[in-house]
């Protein structure tokens, strides 16, 4: 919990952490105006190291992109060993091509408010009142006694608030382990935890219901997750039904932002992304999924209606590992799909 004092405008630690330091000066001077302890993190090799010695109640991230954004707040908790137990908000500041996918971040918890900022406009105090409702919402969590136990980015949201008493449960996390086939070890242990305590918490059964001995337990399928990203209707339809039938999980996405969206929610092994989406571009779309270090492992195969040389090399440049061209070929597309997912699963 915090001291009451810790939370007021004038004593209320709120770090702006930029890539450029004339943004950052930007917004800390903007911030000044109304708070007292503004300090700035531009530096990427002392993010970690700002974050946990100026420990911030408001956390303003003013990058050129969400996806900038991301990887900074996510290198916290890869990287750093406090962030998950120093209460703090986030406020993310977006442009106005970005605000769908700042929206849905917030929606899903993934950071708690946005603001409309790049390029200034005539409101810039709303990034100062930003800060103000986020701390006014903090004292008020504060005067009835939770502790706020922050998750990373994409995890449920009974993870992120948990009762003070609930810490004591929490055990030291284990290593992360590495994914199923190699590539980018996943974040773990803590967070598994932190479910478990908020449970504990909420005076739920710590431990699962014990199995009978003669119950044999039931089979856990490991079926593969496939995000189709296309806006077109009639192809995701013709899409389910070519792969109909191959034991995979899939999702629909119909735009670039809901695609980034479903990549937190649904963590897929694999995703076919089209190259014309009503918001982006599909390269544009898997530029920004392989530039977040938790999805760089994961193959995205191109979808077009042409093979043009031009947008090949700009895929493949992006991340693409692979190319489908429209019409579709019920066998061809299965192939391809098996060279990049486990076979046996999908038998």
């Amino acid at each position: 919990m915090f001291n009451e004092a810790d939370l007021s405008c004038e004593h209320a630690s709120i770090l702006v952490a930029s890539e450029a330091v004339a943004d950052a000066e930007l917004v800390g001077k903007l911030l000044a105006d109304d708070f007292g302890t503004v300090r700035l993190s531009v530096k990427p090799e002392s993010a970690v190291a700002d974050f946990e010695t100026h420990r911030p109640a408001v956390l303003v991230l003013a990058f050129d992109t969400i996806e900038a954004a991301q990887r900074y707040y996510l290198g916290l908790y890869r990287l750093g060993t406090t962030v998950h137990t120093v209460p703090h908000r986030t406020v993310l500041l977006c442009s106005s091509r970005d605000l769908r996918t700042a929206y849905e971040l917030c929606r899903k918890e993934h950071f708690d408010d946005y603001v409309l900022f790049w390029p200034a406009t005539n409101d810039a105090p709303r990034i100062r009142m930003s800060v103000h409702q986020v701390l006014r919402l903090m004292r008020t969590e504060n005067r009835a006694g939770e502790s706020w136990l922050r998750a990373a980015p994409g995890q449920p949201a009974t993870a992120r608030s948990v009762r003070a008493t609930a810490r004591a449960a929490i055990a030291p996390a284990p290593e992360a382990s590495a994914q199923p086939g190699g590539g980018t070890p996943r974040a773990g242990g803590f967070f598994e935890e932190a479910q478990r305590a908020s449970s504990i918490a909420a005076g739920a059964a710590p431990e699962a219901a014990p199995v009978k001995p003669d119950a044999s337990p039931a089979p856990q399928p490991d079926r593969p997750k496939v995000l189709i990203v296309e806006d077109d209707e009639f192809q995701q339809k013709l899409l389910a039904r070519l792969l109909s039938g191959q034991n995979l999980q899939l999702a629909f996405a119909g735009t670039g932002a809901e695609a980034q969206s479903l990549m937190w929610e649904m963590k897929p092994d694999l995703v076919l992304m089209d190259v014309g989406l009503p918001d982006t571009s599909g390269v544009e779309a898997t530029r920004a999924i392989k530039a977040i270090a938790q999805f760089a492992h994961v193959p995205i195969l191109m979808v077009t209606g042409h093979s043009e040389r031009a947008i090949v090399v700009e895929s493949l440049k992006a991340g693409a590992v692979d190319f489908l061209v429209k019409p579709f070929d019920r066998n061809t597309l299965i192939d391809k799909l098996r060279l990049f997912l486990s076979v046996t699963a999908m038998s």
